[in-house]
């Protein structure tokens, strides 16, 4: 009998479900602008994906490969990146201060004449580039945290057909 096993969509679920509790618990406790709660985030994305490549491995009882964890992982990353998106679109209609918060720190930070062109920019287009930079970023942490999964992942291969 075939063991059943956990898909990268259920996965990205579950890891998506932490991301947004913690995005949750975050800004009603005011710490959402805190440098080291973002730091947090992608911590936590880390190792959500490297528990979900470890979890694949031992539910297919080591008949892995590399490759196949590695997949496995990415596409448990797609689907978090998919489900953030929605999240973050929702979420900055319904708390649009949230927005507001980001533009007024960066225009903080703004020193130069070209930074505050920079934040004009930002305004006019912050939910185009919260998009891209989940994109980006959680794709980039997706790979490294699959790569490290999949490095650490027992594997022990069974060919398809025994040649007795």
């Amino acid at each position: 009998m075939k063991k059943k096993t956990t898909s990268p969509v259920v996965a990205g679920l579950l890891i998506s479900a932490v991301l947004i509790v913690f995005g949750l618990v975050m800004y009603f406790t005011n710490l959402y602008m805190e440098t080291w709660n973002q730091y947090l985030g992608m911590v936590l994305i880390c190792i959500g994906i490297i528990w979900a490549v470890i979890n694949h491995g031992k539910e297919k009882e080591a008949n892995v490969t590399f490759g196949g964890l590695f997949g496995y992982g990415f596409k448990t990353t797609a689907v978090i990146i998919c489900i953030t998106i929605v999240y973050i679109l929702i979420f900055n209609y319904i708390f649009p201060d949230v927005k507001e918060a980001i533009i007024n720190k960066s225009k903080e930070q703004a020193l130069t004449a070209q930074a505050e062109k920079g934040i004009e920019m930002l305004e006019k287009n912050y939910t185009l580039f919260m998009v891209i930079g989940i994109i980006f970023w959680y794709a980039v942490i997706g790979a490294v945290s699959s790569l490290i999964g999949a490095a650490v992942t027992k594997k022990d291969p069974k060919p398809a057909f025994d040649n007795v």
